[in-house]
């Protein structure tokens, strides 16, 4: 190949005699010229046992079980090169979260919250990787860890070492029961803020020298493991979809100066036909003008209007907060329009059953396609003689929000509310578990369809809902917000997920099904939230 080298390396894995280590170098000498250097499979023993022992655990996937043991989905051959962060289980959170971040910034970690401890005893796991693994210590301290006796004694160990242990503070409290050696040391204050934790904890780590092992990439890689054990993305771009639709409003309020208060009967019948806000009882504020025949009984002084994105305040009301209450009122109006009923016990608008039979929404998807879309239904909560069936409607939740960049939209959610066959409310627990039935297969495709029905169901024109006539109008899209994400879901990674998502959803069904069975009525009325 024309190469020149100055040294040449040789490495296999069978044990070569004297004599034939001898030959090979004496080979390469005469016809090459290079300086030589042999690795057998003996050499790389020696140096593996001996100056080199470290490799084994830095690379786990080589040297594997059972030829090389391990503890806590760690190798116990001595290199000391993980950041140990021990806690009780009411600190699991902090703990994992810890640990997640230190990984992403390149460090290598052991956190028992997201190790493989399975057929092991804890405590004899963390004192071996504490004597042979373990760079630094950082404990869990809360009040619910200084009364565990063996975590203290692990802490007590481990501070017998000079700059070995960085107490990790989770709470305030209990510094009676600390161990001596360890109450002498300044810890690292995550009750305030967990990221001022995590500062202090990686200057420590960088005033001892403690450098990251692992490139930021590798860091990720490792720290996103923890919540994604298979590789379910693809290199090839996606489109992301939000339940979140563009909105467009008026530039000027109208304010309108009553000659006398609204009386309450009043004030429900023209909420129900004109969106508009109370600034105090003889004043009221809206986008759009009211229906002519509306105040046949109440005569206006007179219609003045001003532009609300110019006056933060008007009697003392947010402009922007007036704003956001006027379009939720305006989409609840159109609600009406469109024939949904009204849940006073739930406090939304919800598709009601149509006298020929369940609500089917016809939709266009996103991709273009037409299709239709069940907004109601019944399902069946229970098998055999303890079946009971129950009915399902879709609820539109509106949020009005303005960001930064000046843009306002509308996060709808969708609401699932459950009833009897008779129409009655259920009570307390029972509501959520009959919703968990309904949505239990349910993800991002058919949450998708769904809400678009429910969006596409009040539009006003193709593509649009619209309230109010020209520059007065209030315009929402029925197209939700979309980008174009750089990498994609590989569909066959995520069918093995969806299948054990559809096994978990079933479990805690079931489980939901046997608890409080003779506390809670399966078909009971009242107004409880969920």
């Amino acid at each position: 190949m024309g190469h020149d080298p100055d040294c040449f390396v040789f490495v296999c894995t069978e044990a070569l005699s004297a004599s034939q280590k001898d030959v090979a170098y004496k080979i390469v000498t005469e016809q090459y010229g290079w300086q030589f250097d042999l690795f057998d499979l003996e050499r790389l023993r020696v140096q593996l046992v001996g100056p080199q022992r470290y490799l084994i655990a830095q690379h786990s996937s080589i040297f594997t079980p059972p030829f090389f043991s391990q503890l806590g989905g760690q190798s116990i051959s001595e290199s000391r090169d993980t950041i140990l962060i021990d806690h009780v289980s009411a600190d699991h959170a902090v703990a994992t979260w810890l640990a997640r971040r230190l990984s992403l910034a390149g460090f290598r970690t052991w956190c028992h919250g997201t190790a493989p401890l399975a057929g092991e005893n804890f405590d004899d796991t963390v004192r071996k990787l504490l004597e042979v693994r373990a760079i630094h210590y950082l404990p869990v301290i809360s009040t619910s860890s200084l009364t565990n006796g063996v975590f203290l004694e692990r802490c007590t160990i481990a501070a017998s070492k000079e700059n070995f242990v960085l107490p990790c503070r989770a709470n305030s409290g209990g510094d009676e029961a600390m161990p001596s050696r360890l109450s002498k040391l300044v810890p690292a204050d995550f009750c305030a803020s967990w990221n001022i934790g995590l500062t202090q904890v990686i200057a420590r780590l960088g005033t001892l020298g403690i450098k990251p092992a692992l490139d930021l990439e590798r860091g990720r890689q490792i720290a996103l493991r923890d919540y994604l054990p298979t590789h379910v993305t693809v290199a090839k771009p996606e489109p992301v979809f939000a339940n979140v639709f563009p909105l467009r409003l008026p530039k000027s309020m109208l304010t309108f100066d009553l000659r006398k208060p609204l009386t309450e009967q009043e004030s429900y019948e023209l909420s129900t036909q004109w969106a508009f806000v109370n600034l105090s009882e003889y004043r009221l504020v809206a986008f759009t003008p009211p229906p002519k025949q509306i105040f046949s009984s109440v005569k206006v002084e007179h219609i003045p209007e001003f532009l609300w994105t110019d006056i933060p305040y008007r009697d003392g009301k947010r402009t922007s907060d007036i704003a956001k209450q006027l379009v939720r009122r305006s989409l609840e109006i159109v609600c009406v329009q469109k024939g949904l009923s009204f849940c006073g016990d739930r406090r939304v608008f919800y598709f009601p059953t149509r006298e020929s039979g369940d609500w089917n929404q016809s939709i266009q998807h996103v991709d273009g396609r037409s299709t239709k879309v069940q907004l109601t239904g019944e399902r069946t909560k229970g098998w055999g003689d303890r079946a009971s069936r129950f009915l399902y409607q879709l609820s539109p939740m509106f949020r009005v929000q303005w960001d930064d960049d000046g843009t306002w939209n509308v996060i709808v959610r969708v609401y699932i509310r459950v009833t009897t066959l008779e129409g009655g409310m259920f009570e307390g627990k029972e509501i959520g578990r009959r919703r968990k039935i309904v949505s239990k297969s349910w993800w991002n495709k058919q949450w998708l369809a769904r809400l678009l029905g429910v969006v596409q169901a009040l539009q006003t024109s193709e593509g649009q809902i619209e309230i109010g006539e020209g520059v007065r109008a209030i315009v929402m899209q029925t197209k939700p917000l979309s980008w174009e994400c750089p990498v994609g879901l590989d569909v066959m990674a995520l069918s093995g997920l969806s299948d054990i998502g559809h096994e978990i959803a079933e479990y805690r069904t079931r489980d939901d099904d046997d608890e409080d069975e003779d506390k809670i009525p399966s078909a009971s009325i009242g107004a409880s939230d969920v």
